[in-house]
């Protein structure tokens, strides 16, 4: 029984330090490049993040940075959660592109290879979505 106890609490927290690597990954490979000089305050958490897809913003504004590089994840709560944090009032993304990445193709593994030969926490079948994104992070002109 302890044994068993033993098992249930480690799978667990294998399962939930999956879910932090796959959090940091999702900032990590994004990148954020002020233009201009003037550094504007963060927003808060709650603030409203316009988002652009295939259409322009109707009001005049100025762009504050550029944005690109790859999302594992929800990619419109991280593009909005991102411009919050450079002080922007909306994202124009211009370029969205997703594919599906196997765990094995990660970590270098063929069809031919025995993934636990490799690594131990390995779970065959596991894919995820990779957003690839390019875009400008806005601030509207008052």
């Amino acid at each position: 029984m302890r044994k068993l106890n033993f098992l249930i609490v480690l799978a667990g927290v294998s399962f939930i330090l999956g879910f932090v690597s796959v959090a940091a990954a999702q900032e990590k490979e994004l990148t954020v490049t002020s233009v201009g000089a003037v550094k504007y305050p963060s927003k808060p958490k709650k603030a409203d993040v316009d988002l652009f897809f295939s259409t322009m913003p109707s009001k005049p504004y100025d762009v504050i940075a550029q944005v690109s590089g790859s999302i594992v994840g929800e990619p419109k709560a991280i593009l909005r959660a991102r411009a919050r944090k450079v002080g922007g009032d909306a994202v124009i993304i211009s370029d969205l592109t997703t594919k599906i990445e196997s765990e094995a193709a990660k970590l270098g593994i063929n069809q031919r290879s025995r993934p636990a030969d490799i690594t131990p926490n390995y779970t065959p079948g596991y894919s995820y979505k990779v957003y690839t994104v390019k875009g400008q992070i806005i601030k509207y002109k008052d």
